[in-house]
C-alpha cells in the first residue's frame, strides 16, 4: 500500500468514525471535534496535522490523529553544505530533508479549565513512515549557464523510506468560542526508531463544542 492510498484508507476511516459518532444517540460524549493544525518541530521541522478528538463523559479523551512532517535529518553532518545556485538572477538553496508521516491513536485525561475551556493530556501508539537518509561525501562542482548557475553539495545523498511503531504522547488546551467552533494549541512528542520529533502546533476545531451556557443568575448579578 503507497502512501496515497494509506492517506485515503485513513481519512476514510475518519469520515465515517465523525458520522457514526455524530449520529449516535449516547450522553456518554461530551465533545467531538475534528481538529486542524499547523506549526514547528524539531530538527527545523514544519508539520501538519488532522485528527478527531471526543471527550467522554467530562473525564477522559481519545484521539485519532494525522501527521505529516518535513524535518531536517537527525544525522546531518556538522560541515554538509547544501547545493546553491541562481535561476534566472533569483537565488536558491537544495537543502536535504526527511518527509515523515505519523498516525497515532492516543487517549488521556480530560481537565476543565472554565466555562467553556478545556485541557486534554494523552499518549498512545503510533504507525510512523519516514526517511532514512544516509551521506556520502564527494566534490563540490560548480556550473554556469547564462541564466542558470549552480555549486554542488559536498555530499551526495540516499533515502530509504522505512516504517516503524512509535509512543505518541500529546497535550492540548483548548477554547470553545462557539457551539461549534473553536481554537486550541498542542505540544507533542513522537519516539520511533527512524527519528522522534517534539513540537507545537495551533489547531483550529470544527464540530460539538458542549459549549456551556451562561448561568442566567449569576448574569443578572
Amino acid at each position: 500500500m503507497n502512501s496515497t492510498q494509506k492517506k485515503s484508507t485513513f481519512f476514510s476511516v475518519l469520515f465515517l468514525a465523525v458520522v457514526i459518532i455524530s449520529n449516535a444517540q449516547s450522553h456518554a460524549l461530551s465533545k467531538i471535534y475534528l481538529q486542524g493544525g499547523i506549526g514547528g518541530a524539531s530538527y527545523h521541522g514544519f508539520q501538519g496535522d488532522l485528527g478527531l478528538q471526543a471527550i467522554i463523559k467530562n473525564k477522559w479523551s481519545t484521539t485519532l490523529s494525522y501527521q505529516s512532517l518535513s524535518m531536517t535529518p537527525k544525522n546531518e553532518p556538522s560541515d554538509y553544505r547544501p547545493a546553491t545556485g541562481v535561476v534566472f538572477f533569483v537565488p536558491f538553496t537544495d537543502e536535504v530533508k526527511t518527509n515523515m508521516s505519523i498516525v497515532n491513536l492516543t487517549a488521556g485525561r480530560y481537565f476543565k479549565l472554565g466555562r467553556n475551556i478545556w485541557a486534554t493530556t494523552e499518549g498512545g501508539l503510533s504507525y510512523v513512515s519516514g526517511e532514512k537518509v544516509s551521506f556520502q561525501r564527494t566534490e563540490v562542482t560548480g556550473s554556469n549557464i547564462i541564466i542558470f548557475a549552480e555549486t554542488s553539495s559536498n555530499y551526495n545523498t540516499y533515502k530509504e523510506r522505512q516504517g516503524s511503531l512509535g509512543a505518541a504522547f500529546k497535550a492540548d488546551v483548548n477554547w470553545g468560542f462557539s457551539s461549534f467552533m473553536g481554537l486550541g494549541c498542542s505540544v507533542f512528542a513522537n519516539v520511533n526508531s527512524i527519528q522522534s520529533p517534539v513540537g507545537f502546533q495551533v489547531n483550529l476545531l470544527v464540530g460539538y463544542m458542549g459549549k456551556e451556557k451562561k448561568n442566567r443568575r449569576s448574569a443578572a448579578l
